[in-house]
């Protein structure tokens, strides 16, 4: 009986936390990412499923990723996102990440993300929105061009 008083009683003091106290705050979460890429020969993030996707992405970004993998599997063609959006390469060796957030808002965040690849210093720049599931990458800026940009018709 002391443990059901015991279970109840945490129960309610979970569901009453905040909703940020639950969620990692923007920096977190973008060295979260970060971290996926550290070493030699790691794989960094999956993005082949639409799962990962929705943990990483605003549901619109995904979206419009999903949707162009699917069309060039189809069409059997690479797909416009060729590479790896976090570190702005196809290939990687990731040393000394470093976050800084800018910008802030309620809902809205800049990351700048700077950190070596292949002993090069690279400077990605993430547009955050935080969603009800938490924080996403809106937009992925690269010293030419950005992640949306891709997905734009070609005038």
């Amino acid at each position: 009986m002391q443990y059901r008083w015991l279970a109840a009683f945490a129960a309610v003091v979970l569901l009453a936390l905040p909703v940020s106290a639950q969620k990692p705050d923007p920096k977190t979460f973008v060295e979260n990412i970060y971290k996926s890429y550290l070493g030699k020969n790691v794989p960094g993030l999956d993005l082949s499923t639409r799962e990962s996707l929705d943990f990483h992405f605003t549901p619109s970004l995904a979206d419009l990723i999903d949707k162009d993998a699917k069309e060039a599997e189809k069409l059997q063609e690479a797909p416009l996102l060729n590479g790896d959006p976090f570190v702005d390469a196809q290939d990687w060796e990731i040393t000394d990440p470093s976050v800084a957030i800018q910008d802030a808002a309620n809902d809205r965040a800049t990351a700048i993300a700077t950190f070596k690849n292949f002993g090069k210093t690279i400077t990605v720049r993430l547009a955050l929105m935080l969603t009800p599931k938490g924080w996403r990458v809106d937009d992925v800026f690269w010293n030419e061009g950005n992640l949306r940009g891709l997905y734009k018709p070609q005038q």
